[in-house]
């Protein structure tokens, strides 16, 4: 059975998903779908496999069994054009430090073959206000304005698809508001986007629906105020105490 997370054509589509890693299974039979234009929230505590389904979902690594497709694009063909139509915000600072910001989204840019590179970097850095440190290197530049630029460049290339692990991660209140700006501004866009997350908040915020992954299992999908009605709890944090607890009694 797929779990769904909405209604419309599918973005995502993860079928009996099992992985393992040196020995230990990550990934237990998981299958999910997520239509296009949904914001998903992935929530579970460390070690449930969240970072594994990301990275399963970009092509950068493979199942032991199962199927993943990204719009309609089979994930462990690792096409070229399967690569454009996903955008990877991974949870660590990826930009090049012996680059500045400008070069970095530009090498990636002709990475990806964009059509005129320099005008989209111009583009992209108007719209994601990089305007003033394109010329600056990583380690010159604030920690939310990395991940800005992070998020600037996975962009760039017009995904389909949007895959942020940990967005705001380690932000102060501040720029955390910044990133969520930037999210709401590519759902607005049409984007879908699977972002992980440890903060209830960030959850409720910007996700029309929520997956809750524990120890490699989906345990359910459904919107914030389903999740609370179904754990009978006043909080979503709450609820996935609840939620966690019934799962290692059963």
């Amino acid at each position: 059975m797929i779990v769904c997370a909405g209604e419309g054509p599918p973005a995502i589509e993860v079928q009996g998903v099992d992985c393992s890693r040196k020995g230990k299974q990550i990934l237990k039979g998981v299958t999910l779908t997520v239509p296009k234009g949904t914001v998903l929230g992935l929530l579970g505590p460390n070690g449930a496999g969240k970072t594994t389904l990301i990275r399963l979902i970009a092509g950068l690594a493979w199942p032991d069994a199962g199927r993943i497709r990204v719009a309609g694009e089979d994930a462990s063909r690792r096409s070229v054009a399967f690569r454009r139509r996903i955008g990877l915000v991974p949870q660590e600072n990826t930009l090049e430090s012996e680059l500045t910001v400008g070069g970095s989204l530009l090498a990636y840019a002709r990475l990806y073959g964009v059509a005129h590179p320099k005008v989209r970097v111009r583009e992209a850095a108007r719209k994601y206000h990089l305007t003033g440190f394109l010329a600056r290197r990583p380690e010159e530049i604030s920690g939310g304005m990395r991940r800005r630029a992070v998020i600037a460049r996975a962009a760039m290339t017009d995904p389909d698809v949007l895959l942020l692990d940990e967005p705001s991660v380690g932000l102060d209140p501040d720029l955390r508001q910044e990133i969520w700006a930037l999210v709401r501004t590519l759902q607005r866009a049409g984007k879908t986007i699977l972002l992980t997350t440890h903060y209830m908040e960030e959850a409720e915020t910007l996700c029309g629906r929520i997956a809750f992954l524990r120890e490699g299992r989906l345990l359910l999908v459904d919107t914030a105020d389903g999740i609370r009605r179904r754990a009978g709890a006043d909080s979503l944090e709450q609820a996935f105490l609840r939620l966690s607890r019934e799962e290692e009694e059963a």
